[in-house]
């Protein structure tokens, strides 16, 4: 087998030329606000380019988990910028727990700008995905539970493109600094299709 060189995975800061090429690591803020954003920026990113790939390559249930991952991780990175914003923190800081981030965010001002309806759309968003993401663990372990059950035997499909729009569209309210456009509305009810229906892609 061919083992690649270990020489020039990373490269320490210089001024030098870096053999055989490379992406800057560092997320390029001023300070850790900026930081906070450019994440949330490359995650957006990541999750985008994952969704586009499983519903162009006719088999997405190879990226099933990887999607989960990057959305909920997405979602704690939304979430910890709104709530610095409002310079809150949820009872558990150091966990994953999305609703208990979702509404320390709201409790304290943080989708003040923002209509009712986008918030508790928001706060709705959170306690729909919360299940399937299970704090981020599904997508990086194939034995998570919920409640002592496996995954696979709570939930049969995702759609991977329902649950990227309604994402990207609660980390636009979420993190309003970001000047993206992130399209039509969507139906948090699209985000998970019946497993007795059509699906798209299988846990």
């Amino acid at each position: 087998m061919f083992l690649p060189s270990l020489e020039n995975l990373a490269y320490p800061p210089d001024d030098g030329d870096h053999p055989g090429g490379g992406h800057c690591a560092g997320l390029g803020g001023n300070n850790p606000a900026e930081d906070r954003i450019n994440i949330v920026t490359q995650y957006l990113t990541a999750l985008d380019l994952l969704v586009d790939h499983a519903l162009a390559s006719g088999n997405g249930w190879e990226l099933t988990r990887p999607i989960l991952f990057a959305v909920h991780q997405l979602c704690e990175d939304a979430l910890a910028v709104a709530l610095s914003r409002v310079h809150a923190k949820a009872k558990n800081e150091s966990r994953h727990g999305l609703p208990e981030k979702v509404r320390a965010a709201a409790a304290n001002g943080a989708y003040d700008h923002v209509s009712a309806e986008e918030r508790d759309w928001c706060i709705k968003f959170i306690e729909t995905i919360d299940p399937f993401t299970l704090d981020g663990f599904p997508g990086r372990f194939a034995q998570s539970r919920k409640g002592g059950a496996p995954l696979d035997e709570l939930w049969c499909c995702i759609n991977p493109a329902a649950i990227r729009d309604a994402a990207v569209v609660f980390t636009m309210i979420s993190v309003p600094e970001l000047a993206v456009d992130p399209g039509p509305a969507t139906d948090i009810d699209e985000v998970l299709r019946p497993a007795e229906g059509h699906v798209d892609e299988e846990l």
